[in-house]
């Protein structure tokens, strides 16, 4: 039987893995014994990955919308129609009109093609992701906030440290291939910190359990390092600033703001200035929240002075749930940068990417996903789900139906599909050559095992047919010869080859963008004017509004996955049973007992804005005064918790608020 090396496509740990293949069918998986990540082991999405392939609900067939119904039709017709209604609204409305959205879970390869398409195809910078939600967007990539990326650590960097505190992720749930690590590491006698409204499983390790009130994370990250840098030999000049910004932030000042007792803020923190190599983990549960930026911004501050061992500690840990939102983001998926983070306002950048590319870069700034959703009159969506990643639905879903034309490309129906005047079926992981880039910027190989499906086809091939039709023809033979291009302009990815690839088993890192020592200075600025004292107080609770109610972005997270959903024993596993006609609420047995509430009862949740209703669920680990929704719910959260933008960034969030609990009448 044919095992071909492949990639899981799911989180973004990026572990390898054989598809087994049979019969022109992928027919199982098994992990990859040499492979640095996976280490002879797979999680249940990775031993079920081949479902992705052989999922019953797979898209086979070009489809067009007539009256109501999708309808299949050619590629020919259907490319016609497309590349048609695009050229005449971009003729009507300007370029400005058109918007692209790429994908965290195709290749670079395919993202990279989308990249240029955009920008010479349709002479528009209006192309994003909408995964790219979970990466801190228009943080992560602004030059004061680059450093929260990298230098980085590794998934190796679990067996090197000394401390490991898990700030809001449940790796067991989430990312199982670092969870082995940790749960190795916690045998070993390193000390685990949590630091999470719902303890985990890995909670079941830790040494120290933090609980703040939602809102109020920064004030104890604030707290934690005001004790560790006490316990600095020295800082260095620029950053006593730092030290001095957070000298009153004691242990009992951030108590009052979080609810966490000082005395457990003061271990934690000492154990923090301690640690010769302590290490933070975190996931979108953290950067989906307001005050991330500043959690993540204090707590690196402490790798710019002498503290610990001078290699770089502590380090940040960012493990993304989308096998390929970093290289989303390399392949220039972002409406400011151009592949390899090579600034659009860059006259140099543009120019040589136009020389490249036989067309000019348009200058013109670019729309977000999440702004072009009620902006454009025409969406071309490769591999998103905005439907299912945006915190408002609704909203979403009526600016998707206000669309003069919406495209999809896609392997299977998913909720955005449902509103599209065109379908296109693409080519899972399993069925085409190409790439990804995991979260700690591992390069790797994917390899094509069988072909896709019916009359299926691979992303980027469907982006070469299209862009001819735009009078902008590209021209390649493979995704080798893509990848070829992608390292003669993109300078993180110069020298890679798939030979080079093919060569090293375990892929290839792909350096980082540097950060300058202008960068590292305003870094520096930016922390002492970030001061967690500064930020908006967490939710106030009175007599009347009693709880607080916020999302949770890991709880029961892959349920809802269009690529679960249409897998039968992954669905079985993380999607079981139907899903509840009622939101599921978490609530603390402790408070539920207090109020007399029953596990399923069904109840009415009022903030001071509206009102939601939902069945109770006890929880015996949940910080008391709290409920939680999971992220799959925020459409009916949306009633008692609005949509606000993030004010720096106008990012759409959804914050947590006060609330009341009253029995169904």
């Amino acid at each position: 039987m044919p095992h071909v090396a492949s990639v899981c496509p799911f989180c973004g740990c990026g572990c390898g893995l054989y598809l087994q293949v049979a019969g022109g069918r992928v027919i199982g998986t098994s992990p990859s014994p040499d492979h640095p990540v996976a280490r002879g082991r797979l999680c249940v999405k990775g031993w079920h990955a081949h479902e992705v392939a052989t999922s019953p609900g797979r898209l086979t067939r070009p489809l067009i919308r007539r009256d109501a119904a999708l309808e299949p039709t050619s590629w020919s017709d259907a490319l016609d129609l497309v590349a048609g209604r695009l050229l005449s609204l971009k003729a009507e409305h300007g370029a400005a009109a058109v918007g692209v959205l790429g994908s965290a879970r195709c290749t670079n390869e395919d993202n990279f093609l989308l990249s240029k398409l955009a920008r010479v195809g349709l002479g528009t910078n209006n192309v994003d992701t909408t995964a790219r939600l979970e990466a801190l967007p228009g943080l992560f990539d602004l030059p004061q906030y680059r450093h929260l990326t990298r230098p980085g650590a590794g998934i190796a960097a679990l067996d090197e440290a000394d401390l490991i505190i898990l700030w809001r992720t449940d790796p067991v749930q989430d990312h199982p291939a670092a969870a082995a690590r940790i749960v190795r590491a916690a045998r070993r006698g390193v000390p685990i910190v949590e630091v999470a409204w719902l303890s985990g499983q890995m909670g079941n390790a830790a040494a120290l359990k933090l609980a703040p009130r939602p809102g109020s994370d920064a004030w104890l990250a604030g707290g934690l390092l005001h004790i560790a840098l006490q316990q600095a030999a020295s800082l260095s000049p620029e950053w006593e600033c730092l030290a001095a910004s957070f000298s009153d932030l004691t242990p009992d000042r951030a108590e009052a703001a979080t609810g966490v007792p000082a005395g457990l803020i003061a271990e934690a923190g000492r154990m923090l200035g301690a640690a010769v190599r302590p290490l933070i983990v975190y996931t979108r549960a953290l950067t989906l929240q307001s005050e991330a930026a500043d959690v993540l911004a204090g707590l690196s501050a402490l790798r710019h002075n002498n503290h610990g061992s001078g290699e770089g500690w502590p380090r940040l840990l960012w493990l993304s749930r989308y096998s390929n939102l970093q290289g989303a983001r390399d392949m220039g998926v972002v409406p400011y940068f151009l592949p390899g983070y090579q600034p659009l306002a860059d006259q140099r950048a543009r120019a040589k990417f136009g020389e490249a590319w036989g067309a000019p870069i348009p200058t013109e700034g670019g729309l977000s996903g999440w702004e072009m959703l009620g902006a454009v009159r025409a969406l071309f969506v490769m591999g998103d789900d905005p439907l299912g990643a945006l915190p408002d639905p609704a909203g979403a879903r009526r600016a998707l139906g206000a669309l003069d034309l919406l495209v999809v490309v896609d392997t299977v129906l998913s909720p955005t599909t449902e509103a599209a005047h065109v379908v296109l079926p693409g080519a899972s992981f399993a069925e085409k050559d190409g790439t990804f880039t995991s979260s700690e910027h591992r390069l790797q190989r994917l390899r094509a095992a069988v072909s896709p499906p019916g009359e299926a086809r691979p992303e980027w091939q469907i982006i070469c047919e299209l862009s001819r039709r735009l009078g902008r023809p590209m021209e390649y033979a493979s995704a080798a010869d893509i990848m070829a291009e992608v390292a003669s302009l993109a300078p993180p990815y110069t020298g890679i080859t798939y030979q080079a690839l093919d060569d090293s088993p375990g892929g290839l890192f792909v350096p980082p963008q540097a950060t300058t020592g202008e960068e590292a200075g305003e870094t520096a600025a930016r922390a002492e004017l970030s001061l967690p004292a500064e930020q908006a107080p967490a939710p106030e609770t009175d007599d009347g509004f009693p709880f607080i109610l916020a999302l949770d972005h890991g709880l029961r997270s892959w349920g809802s996955e269009p690529i679960v959903l249409g897998s039968v024993c992954l669905r079985r596993e993380l999607a079981p049973g139907r899903a509840p006609r009622t939101a599921q609420l978490e609530i603390s047995a402790a408070d539920a007992r207090q109020s007399g509430f029953r596990d399923g009862q069904q109840v009415v949740v009022r903030s001071r804005v509206g009102e939601m209703r939902g069945a109770l669920h006890l929880s015996e680990s949940l910080r008391p005064g709290l409920l939680l929704l999971p992220y799959s719910a925020r459409e009916a959260a949306a009633a008692v918790m609005p949509p606000s933008l993030h004010g720096e960034t106008g990012v759409p969030l959804l914050l947590p608020c006060a609330v009341s609990i009253h029995q169904v009448q």
